[in-house]
């Protein structure tokens, strides 16, 4: 060694590594391909955790659960269907007008016709339909179209006080022999939080199925000064909205649990918070009965 500097022997010395260069390389490649193959198996591990036996059980219920919601409203859906009535009102309004009965001149009240949208289901294959009272009330004409398109002339059937007293009615189709009609349940029960199912016609959207829960039971509806109006509701989130009225509310059964009939909203659309009338053993029987005497009558 000569002025401070030491002699420069390549890359890496023999003596102090004890391996040939050609080893080490060799080992830094395996090393390194370990590694390489760790890194890759964890990334594709991720696809297999996510198609474990856990997750392809869920799916599958998950599946079974829209299975079930589409098999009701096939069921049910032609069952359904859009009530249009008219009724002539007073016009808020008078006309003084030559009377040329009397000879004179007076004060008239114009009338002018109202049309209103509901829905009903129908109850018997000979065309019973149940629908709310205040549905048709006063209508002059009643008009139905059947879940296929056509539509027919309804009349008014006679029904126990006891039903009307819960805003329920029937009308009567006369022409096919052989309409689908849907199941009656029994609204005694229905628990709290389960599966709830609305269809109707809301704003003449017809056949709509909409998808909540029973929110409560028991409610009651109050009119003006607080009176009572209809007790034992069912609450529900399913979205009801205006033309809804008439239509059922049934369980993943496909039965008819209720019949919907108002919604509580600020703003007149859906906000989550609707009623229907329970169907229970008591509402059925009436309707039996109220259709029981409707054809005897006719015969």
């Amino acid at each position: 060694m000569q002025n401070g500097y030491h002699e420069h022997s390549g890359p890496a010395s023999p003596r102090r590594s004890g391996l040939p260069l050609a080893a080490l390389l060799v080992l830094s490649a395996v090393l390194g391909g370990l590694v390489a193959v760790g890194i890759y198996t964890a990334f594709r591990a991720e696809p297999a955790r996510a198609a474990s036996p856990a997750s392809s059980t869920a799916l599958a219920k998950l599946a079974d659960l829209q299975e079930g919601f589409t098999a009701v409203a096939d069921a049910v859906r032609p069952a359904v269907v859009n009530i249009n009535t008219e009724q002539e009102v007073e016009a808020p309004w008078t006309e003084f007008r030559f009377d040329p009965r009397s000879g004179n001149w007076r004060f008239y009240t114009p009338t002018q016709k109202r049309t209103s949208l509901g829905s009903g289901v129908i109850t018997s294959s000979d065309g019973f339909i149940v629908t709310n009272a205040h549905v048709i009330s006063g209508a002059t004409t009643i008009k139905v179209t059947l879940s296929g398109g056509k539509s027919y002339p309804a009349h008014v059937v006679s029904v126990p006080q006891s039903l009307l007293n819960r805003d329920l009615a029937m009308i009567k189709i006369d022409g096919d022999k052989d309409l689908p009609a849907a199941r009656f349940g029994n609204a005694d029960k229905v628990k709290v939080g389960a599966w709830a199912i609305a269809i109707g016609s809301p704003f003449g959207f017809n056949e709509t199925v909409t998808v909540g829960v029973i929110s409560a039971i028991g409610r009651v509806l109050r009119g003006e000064e607080g009176r009572e109006e209809y007790r034992d509701l069912i609450q529900t989130d399913a979205s009801i909205n205006p033309g809804n009225s008439g239509g059922p509310l049934v369980n993943l059964a496909g039965e008819v649990i209720g019949i919907n009939q108002a919604i509580y909203s600020p703003s007149g659309g859906n906000v989550g918070i609707g009623f229907a009338i329970p169907i229970n053993t008591a509402t059925r029987d009436a309707v039996s009965s109220a259709m029981e005497k409707a054809r005897g009558r006719r015969v």
